[in-house]
């Protein structure tokens, strides 16, 4: 397992999905819990990661994990905590000991980034550094904000079937966005986003 574990670790990378997936498997790994914590993945992630901690609850609300009750608001939650940080010029990320304590079965998890992973080499041959502008600076910080935003929505875009992939989809395009710089991943980030308006409306 160790050395199995040491490979894994020569080719993750923080810059695209596969890369995220693989360090997932890695806190999976760690030891021989049934169970891998949030703060297992935030450890072997590093909390001054943004995008992939923004990426991971995404992901989890778009795998077949998300349909555990209870864990989709928890996912929410994370994104609301590492938005605000990334708002509040924070050079690292921090969550509460009721979040960090929260697990997963490691045998769910692994089944949600075995359905994952064939789209993930697809999404990963599109990312790439282009229209940077839109993931710098200032637009860092609308990154962030609408993260923020559609976290915060989530709930209640929750209560219209199967719409909760749309606010999960616009966050996980947002880190993509965020982790390879590539503006036009913000840009699908926003189209995601301008769809989770509507399904607030739908709501009510």
């Amino acid at each position: 397992m160790a050395d199995n574990s040491t490979a894994l670790a020569s080719r993750t990378n923080h810059h695209n999905l596969e890369g995220v997936l693989d360090q997932i498997l890695l806190a999976c790994d760690r030891d021989s819990s049934e169970w891998v914590s949030v703060k297992d993945v935030m450890e072997t992630i590093g909390n001054r990661s943004f995008g992939p901690l923004l990426l991971v609850p995404g992901l989890i609300g778009l795998s077949p994990i998300g349909a555990i009750p209870g864990l989709p608001g928890i996912m929410a939650v994370i994104v609301i905590f590492v938005s605000v940080q990334i708002l509040l010029g924070r050079d690292h990320a921090w969550l509460p000991g009721f979040l960090t304590r929260r697990a997963m079965k490691v045998d769910s998890v692994k089944h949600g980034i075995a359905v994952i992973r064939p789209y993930s080499r697809r999404v990963d041959r599109l990312l790439m550094p282009r229209m940077t502008l839109l993931t710098r600076g200032v637009f860092f910080y609308v990154n962030a904000a609408a993260c923020l935003l559609v976290a915060l929505v989530q709930p209640v875009i929750e209560l219209v079937p199967l719409a909760g992939i749309v606010p999960n989809a616009a966050i996980v395009a947002f880190a993509l966005a965020i982790m390879a710089h590539d503006g036009l991943w913000a840009l699908i980030a926003l189209a995601f986003t301008g769809a989770s308006a509507y399904l607030i409306a739908m709501a009510f």
